[in-house]
This record gives structure tokens, sequence and C-alpha cells, in this order.
């Protein structure tokens, strides 16, 4: 009996450490009926049409999560309203290049809720110009302003981000009564990088 209880223990043992080995899970090839290729091609526009920036997505790695996974522990709600995907690049990047890009997309619309870019920059190296309270608002409205990402005479800043020398961005909360939306300003490279709506 007890060699028994030995072997079942050495298995057991056996299974948990195969368990912890397994690799992760690789990205679904299609979520809701969007697939890798056509989420990366969208997030893609979205970065032309948001950021001005050429991106393409080739030489890169696409991942989509899928939203029924990431949910509220406390809720058991989705954490997205959309699917967000992932487009990083396969390389080293160089300095000022996209090195991934991000969006969250309905999947019934094809539309981008959410678009980041991820810019390349020196390690360690602090923009030389330290930008106002009002500079970086001035970007994120501005931005919503031509990007037409809310009503352009109706909209408001609710909030911003808490003011931390060390955060590589701040956001800025805005409404124009009917959406709203958070914009992220990347502090050394002056510019929006990141908006999502709410």
């Amino acid at each position: 009996m007890k060699r028994y209880a030995w072997i079942q223990g050495l298995l057991l043992l056996f299974v948990a450490l195969l368990g912890g080995c397994n690799p992760i899970t690789a990205s679904p090839e299609q979520v809701q009926g969007l697939t890798k290729e056509e989420a990366a091609q969208i997030a893609s526009a979205a970065v032309r049409q948001y950021y001005h920036v050429e991106v393409n997505t080739t030489d890169r790695v696409i991942t989509l999560d899928d939203p029924a996974k990431l949910v509220e522990s406390a809720t058991g709600e989705p954490i997205f309203r959309g699917i967000p995907v992932h487009v990083v690049i396969n390389h080293e990047p160089q300095v000022g290049e996209v090195s991934a890009f991000h969006a969250i997309i309905d999947p019934k619309s094809k539309q981008a809720l959410s678009v980041s870019i991820d810019i390349a920059g020196q390690n360690g190296e602090k923009t030389a110009k330290a930008l106002t309270e009002a500079d970086l608002e001035k970007a994120a409205a501005e931005f919503i302003r031509t990007q037409k990402l809310l009503t352009p005479t109706a909209f408001q800043l609710v909030k911003s981000s808490y003011a931390n020398p060390d955060d590589l961005k701040r956001y800025f909360y805005y409404t124009d009564g009917l959406k709203a939306i958070a914009i992220g300003v990347d502090t050394q490279l002056q510019q929006v990088v990141t908006f999502t709506y709410i």
C-alpha cells in the first residue's frame, strides 16, 4: 500500500511538472469571426488614419485576445468591448520606429474602438524639454479636434491622470456629452500615442 501511495505521489508530481512546462497557449487564428490578418489590417489602417504613420503587418507577430477570456474578477464581465489585436515587430526596432501597434476592434462594425502605437526610443533617454501640463493637454485636445473623435465644439476635459515625472504617458479624459474618450500623450515624444473610447 505504501508503494502504491509513493508511485501515485510521483505520478502527480510528474503531471504537475508537465502542466507547468506547457508553453503559453497560442493566439487564436480567429475570434468572433475576425481573423488575425483582418484585425491587423484594420489596426494598420487606423494607425495610418489617426497617427499618419505607415505601418505594415509583414515581419510582425500578430496576436488576438479573446475578450470572453479577459473578464473582471468581481463581475465576470468582459474587460474589453471589442477584440484586442497586437501587432509586434519581429526584430530589434530602430530608434523612432513603430515597434508595435495595438487596437481594440468591434467585431460587428469592424471599427477600431482603441488604437495605440509603441515607438522605439533610446534606453533611458529623457526629453530635453519638459512639457507643462497645459502643453500635454493641448496636444490631447488638438488630436481630438483634428481627428474628429468627439463633437469639436462640445467636448471638454473631465480629468487627467496624476502628474508623475516617471510616467512616460499622461492620460486626459474628455466627453462631449454623448461619448467619452481617454487620450494618452507620450511625454518624451510629445505626441498622442493612444486613444480609447470609454
